[in-house]
């Protein structure tokens, strides 16, 4: 089973949920609230081994600064406008005053799911959508439809549309995601619009841990286990070029 989640910030705001089976096939795919909530969603599917691809910080040791994670990244798509934020627990704190997912990821841990580099059948990745978005898809830069200054509503559903489409072409990749298309709506904007997009994240997570259980070898780990990671599948996947 390949579990991906695009977890909020907080508990106050939902959280985009997608299941996999061995196939490819959306078997569940919902808005979730608590880490409760999270648990027992994630407990009622999986059995056996398992891939969860979360769009969080999993790891956060250092008080200031960035991850050795997050600086290779932007290392590597800085350029492409495709660069993460940076994680510390200074930030993280005072701004949630809690690292959720750290706090999700230690329950996980509970439930017998390990880091890349552990031994065990039960993975935990942290995932960021944009590199994965570029790498997959075979774009020149980041996809724009997250709001941020200076993007406007029909930007995001642009976007979205287009994210939309993109995870489409995956139904004849190996491995494939096969599931009903997301529209978005011409009048989607506000709560309507961020749930589409916590849909589609949660989509592009879910596929992640999809590839990383058919093909490891084409999903590059940034950082390591000490300091955190984020991995990303790396070559072509989709069929779709630059929108």
């Amino acid at each position: 089973m390949y579990l991906g989640l695009d977890l909020a910030w907080s508990a106050q705001n939902l959280t985009g949920a997608c299941a996999l089976d061995g196939g490819g096939r959306i078997v569940d795919e919902r808005m979730l609230g608590g880490d409760d909530e999270i648990i027992d969603w994630i407990d009622n599917l999986i059995e056996g081994p398992a891939v969860v691809a979360i769009d969080a910080p999993l790891h956060v040791p250092n008080e200031t600064g960035r991850r050795p994670c997050e600086s290779e990244l932007h290392r590597v798509y800085g350029s492409r406008k495709a660069g993460p934020h940076s994680s510390n627990r200074t930030r993280l704190l005072g701004t949630h005053r809690a690292i959720r997912g750290e706090e999700l990821a230690t329950r996980l841990g509970d439930m017998g799911f390990g880091d890349p580099w552990s031994a065990g059948d039960r993975t935990l990745l942290e995932v960021y959508p944009h590199p994965a978005i570029i790498e997959v898809f075979g774009l020149d830069e980041r996809l724009i439809y997250k709001s941020k200054r200076g993007v406007t509503v029909d930007d995001r559903r642009h976007g979205l549309r287009t994210l939309s489409d993109l995870l489409d072409s995956l139904s004849a990749a190996d491995p494939p995601l096969i599931g009903a298309s997301v529209a978005v709506p011409d009048d989607a904007r506000g709560a309507a619009l961020k749930q589409i997009e916590d849909r589609l994240d949660a989509r592009l997570c879910a596929w992640v841990a999809s590839v990383w259980g058919h093909h490891r070898g084409r999903v590059r780990l940034f950082g390591d286990s000490a300091t955190g990671h984020i991995a990303v599948p790396i070559g072509r996947f989709g069929e779709t070029s630059n929108p």
